[in-house]
């Protein structure tokens, strides 16, 4: 009997695991992306940080509170540059009712639910896919995120006392516990710690890597450089994609992992996604001094910056643009990320060997990506993972294969 046919469009990470978990359930699957080659988009050089307890929502009231500072002070993780267009602003308005306590909340508990699926979900498939797990540069080294303000240390405890509530294993520390967790600190940053938040569970993958492993594990088809334009329509559902060079792609089933390109696609359907591109940047630095360079993770509270070691590089990574679809490089942005790096662990990292890169976080107003059935019968989503599509995007698939299971009964002779 002919397996059912599902398309995906989209092959960063969250399209490679749908791809993977689709496959699984045994489904004949066909991955599709503009792109010339897989996990080249906002998965190519991402934080790199599996970062299963961090997943409170960029909408909070303290970030509301924050954001006139953030948006005038030079140097600020945040750039803001209007744009006329009524999505814009309606995502901005949804936004800000989004940082109401109540919602955070709610948004929290519900991604800690999705990230505990990931983090089961991807360790299985890492079993299944044996010997891979180290060219993926996965490990389990732990994070640390440090805070300069002592004032901060109340508000924290509440949090993570909250947390624990919801399975997360997480403790403060002190500066000097800081610095025994990760002797580079000592350095330059000791004196600069007030505390420090660790999480012994967090993990870290190289997401392009990742994307690439699960996309060939899968048997997919690939169909890479590629553009889908829109759908082939039948009624209410669709029969397939149409490509810009003319032909239409038949499938049974469609899903769309396009990223910050998904609304644009689904417009014409009548289909509205409040998905507004974050664009953030990284650098990948070899390392050259391994004594002066972090082990763990470490994240820098203030300046929402990450590093994330991978084998013989660092990964450093931050900022979020509201500046469109723009994915021209910053240099003052660029130059930042290396200041960090040389501020933080001196010496550590040939900031001459940098590789730059920028990418577009697809974000939903409260943090909660859209996962699951749409109007159109057969055309299925998982996009808006914001800064956290590495983490969630193992969970992500798995949560949707579930759902199509009903859909994936094989086709009679």
């Amino acid at each position: 009997m002919a397996r059912r046919h599902a398309c995906i469009v989209g092959a960063g990470i969250v399209g490679c695991a749908t791809a993977y978990a689709l496959a699984r359930d045994g489904w004949r699957v066909t991955l599709i992306d503009a792109l010339p080659a897989v996990g080249q988009g906002a998965s190519l050089a991402n934080g790199a940080q599996l970062s299963y307890s961090y997943v409170e929502p960029l909408a909070t009231p303290a970030a509301l509170r924050a954001m006139p500072g953030w948006l005038i002070a030079k140097g600020s993780p945040l750039r803001w540059r209007p744009r006329a267009e009524w999505a814009h602003w309606r995502w901005l308005l949804d936004f800000v009712r989004a940082c109401r306590p109540v919602q955070v909340r709610r948004t929290t508990e519900a991604l800690l639910t999705l990230s505990s699926l990931s983090r089961e979900t991807l360790h299985t498939w890492l079993a299944e896919m044996p010997g891979v797990a180290q060219a993926l540069h996965h490990a389990r080294p732990g994070k640390l995120v440090l805070y300069r303000d002592a004032a901060a240390r109340t508000a924290l405890q509440r949090q993570l006392v909250w947390q624990q509530a919801l399975g997360c294993r997480q403790r403060l520390v002190d500066r000097d516990d800081c610095v025994a967790l990760e002797p580079a600190l000592a350095a330059s940053m000791a004196e600069q710690i007030a505390f420090g938040v660790w999480t012994d569970s967090e993990e870290v993958i190289d997401g392009a890597r990742l994307s690439q492993a699960l996309a060939r594990a899968s048997g997919a088809e690939l169909r890479l450089g590629e553009q889908v334009v829109g759908f082939d329509r039948h009624g209410s559902r669709v029969g397939g994609l149409r490509m810009a060079s003319g032909e239409c792609i038949a499938a049974d089933h469609v899903v769309l992992a396009a990223g910050a390109a998904a609304p644009a696609l689904v417009r014409p359907l009548g289909l509205r996604l409040p998905i507004e591109p974050i664009k953030g940047y990284s650098l990948t630095l070899p390392v050259a001094d391994a004594a002066a360079a972090p082990q763990v993770s470490v994240t820098d509270a203030a300046r929402k910056i990450v590093f994330a070691r991978l084998g013989p590089t660092l990964r450093v990574a931050g900022f979020a643009e509201l500046v469109g679809s723009d994915l021209r490089l910053a240099f003052a942005r660029l130059q930042m990320l290396g200041d960090a790096v040389q501020q933080a662990f001196p010496g550590a990292c040939d900031l001459d060997g940098a590789q730059p890169w920028a990418g577009l976080r697809p974000a939903t107003p409260d943090g909660q990506p859209r996962i699951g059935p749409t109007p159109c019968p057969n055309l299925w989503l998982n996009v808006g993972h914001g800064a956290l599509g590495l983490t969630l995007a193992a969970g992500s698939a798995a949560r949707l294969a579930s759902l199509m299971r009903p859909a994936c009964a094989p086709i009679g002779r």
